[in-house]
């Protein structure tokens, strides 16, 4: 299964919908009322009921958004790196300035909000079964780069490339445990914690040397 473009929403649509986006930076879902999201996006209650079946499918749609670009753009980076490498320690290379980028730009807002996400999803059905697809097309572009890393002889033949990629995914919302702690950890530790991961699976036929 691979990504499914989902056709673009009507522009009045997206407006509501980047309105609530905007708003989570700074305020929980339960926090958000129609009038709220209504007023800021200078957008009457008639439309906004045009487009959605209700305030719950605005706030829903917002959600998915959030989900699939975000875990989007990680994926295909990956892919990418892994299919355009002549060479392993290219590969590594790359791989490894990628995590160091996508670390050195950490939120914790933007993380609460997937950690948000995956919770409402767990009592939601609704909401589970629309993030289905997204969030198995997103596991199986992690098992296609894993896939493509054995083909070359890079990856560890003995692991289930589903587990490896549950594993790689969860790895990368780690950090909000340490977000609810006191004494944080210091994140170029948890950068070189995030490459030794990678490497232990991905490219176990790399050299030690960094």
């Amino acid at each position: 299964m691979e990504f499914t473009q989902e056709p673009p929403l009507h522009p009045t649509a997206q407006k509501l919908v980047d309105t609530v986006i905007e708003m989570l930076k700074t305020t929980s879902y339960n926090n958000i009322k129609s009038e709220n999201v209504l007023m800021r996006s200078g957008i009457s209650r008639g439309p906004l009921y045009h487009h959605f079946a209700d305030f719950d499918d605005l706030i829903e749609t917002a959600q998915i958004q959030i989900y699939r670009g975000f875990l989007q753009q990680i994926t295909s980076q990956l892919v990418k790196v892994i299919e355009s490498a002549t060479d392993l320690e290219t590969a590594k290379s790359e791989m490894h300035a990628f995590i160091k980028n996508r670390s050195s730009h950490f939120s914790q807002s933007a993380l609460r909000q997937r950690v948000g996400i995956i919770h409402s999803a767990a009592s939601q059905p609704k909401l589970r079964e629309k993030l289905h697809d997204i969030q198995e097309g997103i596991t199986q572009e992690w098992m296609k780069a894993y896939q493509i890393c054995l083909d070359k002889g890079w990856a560890d033949p003995e692991m289930d490339s589903r587990s490896v990629s549950i594993l790689m995914q969860s790895s990368f919302i780690g950090r909000i445990l340490d977000g609810m702690s006191n004494i944080h950890l210091d994140p170029n530790d948890w950068i070189k914690i995030l490459i030794k991961l990678f490497d232990s699976f991905f490219f176990v036929g790399a050299s030690t040397k960094n």
